[in-house]
Formats: structure tokens, C-alpha cells, sequence
């Protein structure tokens, strides 16, 4: 892969991420509203908590993985300067 692509996919895990982490707040947020109440709420919020730990969690690995792949790229960008030196 040449670097922009790398850096291109870096970006996407990035994004990915971004949304993973977000994806269970606006149910947490419905959840945590004191409008809403139920036989089964706070077993209902307990839930989302946990899912929202796992959520940030997944997160957190897409992000690592992004800065490995950035590395992978820079190294990538370097190769292909070397390449195109004059020499």
C-alpha cells in the first residue's frame, strides 16, 4: 500500500472510532432522563453503562491500531522519497 493510502485508512479507523464511541450515548442519554422511568430502568441503564465501557474500549483499540497503521505510513513515505531521490 503507498502511504496516502495508508494515511487514508489511518483516518477511517479514526472516524471509525469516532462513532463507535459515540454510538450508545444517545440511548444512555434517553435512559438517564428522569422523564424516563420503567418496572426495568436501572436495569436498563446498567446495561448501557456496560456497553458504553465496551464501546469505549473498542474505541480505544481502533485508535491504536490507527497510529500503528500512521507509522506503517510514515515508514511508507519515507521508502517512497528514497525511491524518487535523485541519485
Amino acid at each position: 500500500m503507498t502511504s496516502t493510502e495508508l494515511y487514508a485508512k489511518a483516518k477511517a479507523l479514526d472516524d471509525l472510532a469516532d462513532d463507535v464511541e459515540s454510538c450508545i450515548d444517545p440511548a444512555r442519554t434517553v435512559a438517564s432522563s428522569p422523564h424516563w422511568e420503567c418496572d426495568n430502568a436501572t436495569d436498563v441503564r446498567d446495561a448501557l453503562r456496560h456497553w458504553r465501557t465496551a464501546a469505549h474500549s473498542a474505541a480505544r483499540n481502533l485508535r491504536d491500531e490507527a497510529s500503528r497503521v500512521r507509522g506503517e505510513a510514515r515508514r511508507a513515505a519515507d521508502r517512497e522519497d528514497d525511491e524518487t531521490a535523485p541519485r
